[in-house]
């Protein structure tokens, strides 16, 4: 099941997963020859500035480049060209020119793909591209979701200058399911500072052109002349659909509303897929259960993930995913698996996250309020403390992550 040192490794998907576990099989000392197939014409590249410093010109796509070109990967790089089929006898994969390639192993890492209820969406650096050199100043604009990606982007369009920023989260708050009441009113009141608007529990429906009539109101939230976002007139582009029967225009609707992993070319394959997501079912270690095929990132779903130890789609758990992958497909045994951690940038205030967040049944608050910016909250299951997040609070953050820190066992001499 393991590769041999000197076997041909073939990595489906040049992102954040693909390149890092090309990366670990190095660092762990595999010479053979690894091939790493991407869809895309530009090198791996770093997703998370897209919604932040790449979107708002402060850093272009070079700086992005995940490779490193003064020390560059020693693999062969296939670019645009799609990986279309999957063979497990003999081993290998088709593209979209025709082309076979063969292998001892091959690592499925084809990432997401954005859900795009329409407008723009920011998932790739062309999505980022196009909203980049889109009329921001002065723009209203409505942003689509509630996640970390949607508040990023939301923060991003007012630094721009952006008329106005109203957020349709589809939750009475933001990240109230996902974080808990006060770090959903702390994030609530971040955006509402920098005069972003949110709609309350309305879900955004679909996206088509405006129509140019006025629309119903709504009582709160109404600008310093009185108009609400959801009843104003002006020469806007798009209209948003809601679920409560209303609409809201816009000139610029910018849609975050997740992802779903990129496996369709698999589903005649004997991969076994999530039934629900269409994610690569795994163990643990990224195998398949089919000899010589394994699976990270946000196209996989491991066994971990599944149960809700472990969350889904944050670049430290990819990261983390290509070392287990690599070190078991080199016949190791993977370390333990640290904390979860995620972070996020908004408004220059930074957000970290760590622990399992997702179990939680009782949030605290240790320290700072919702109204400044500055929380620091607890997440317990069953009274014992399972997670941590805080809004510029990274030195307490990080000791938190070190107290939980599982170190490698010392080997008796």
């Amino acid at each position: 099941m393991s590769l041999t040192p000197q076997g041909h490794l073939l990595i489906i998907g040049a992102g954040l997963a693909g390149y890092h576990t090309a990366r670990q099989m190095r660092t762990q000392g595999h010479t053979g020859p690894i091939t790493i197939l991407g869809a895309e014409a530009h090198p791996a590249y770093d997703r998370p500035a897209l919604s932040k410093a790449y979107l708002c010109g402060t850093t272009d796509l070079c700086d992005l480049y995940l490779d490193d070109p003064c020390d560059p990967l020693d693999v062969r790089w296939v670019r645009s060209d799609a990986v279309i089929g999957l063979s497990a006898e003999p081993l290998g994969v088709q593209t979209a020119s025709g082309t076979f390639y063969l292998g001892d192993a091959v690592v499925i890492a084809t990432g997401a793909e954005a859900r795009r209820l329409g407008g723009h969406a920011i998932r790739s650096v062309e999505d980022a591209e196009a909203l980049r050199t889109a009329p921001l100043a002065g723009a209203q604009v409505v942003v689509i979701g509630g996640g970390f990606l949607a508040l990023e982007t939301a923060a991003t369009c007012t630094a721009r200058g952006a008329g106005s920023v109203t957020v349709v989260a589809g939750e009475e708050l933001p990240g109230l399911r996902r974080l808990g009441r006060p770090v959903a009113q702390a994030l609530h009141r971040l955006h509402e500072q920098h005069g972003v608007r949110f709609l309350g529990g309305a879900r955004a429906l679909s996206v088509a052109p405006a129509s140019g009539e006025a629309r119903p109101g709504i009582p709160k939230g109404c600008d310093a002349e009185g108009r609400d976002p959801v009843d104003q007139r002006s020469e806007v582009s798009q209209s948003v659909a809601l679920s409560d029967g209303r609409s809201i225009q816009a000139d610029v609707v910018i849609s975050a509303v997740g992802a779903v992993p990129a496996t369709r070319w698999l589903n005649r394959s004997a991969v076994a897929l999530d039934p629900v997501t269409g994610a690569v079912l795994t163990d643990d270690t990224g195998f398949t259960g089919i000899p010589g095929i394994w699976a990270a990132g946000d196209c996989a779903l491991w066994a971990a993930q599944r149960t809700g130890l472990r969350p889904v789609g944050h670049w430290q758990e990819t990261v983390d995913q290509a070392q287990a992958l690599a070190t078991a497909l080199l016949g190791g045994s993977p370390p333990p698996r640290q904390e979860p951690y995620l972070w996020s940038d908004q408004h220059h205030v930074t957000i970290q996250a760590a622990g399992m967040l997702a179990l939680a049944d009782e949030v605290q608050i240790l320290a700072g309020s919702v109204a400044g910016n500055d929380l620091l909250v607890s997440y317990l299951r069953g009274g014992t403390e399972i997670g941590i997040l805080g809004m510029n609070r990274m030195r307490e953050v990080v000791r938190w992550r070190r107290s939980r820190r599982i170190r490698p066992a010392v080997l008796a001499a």
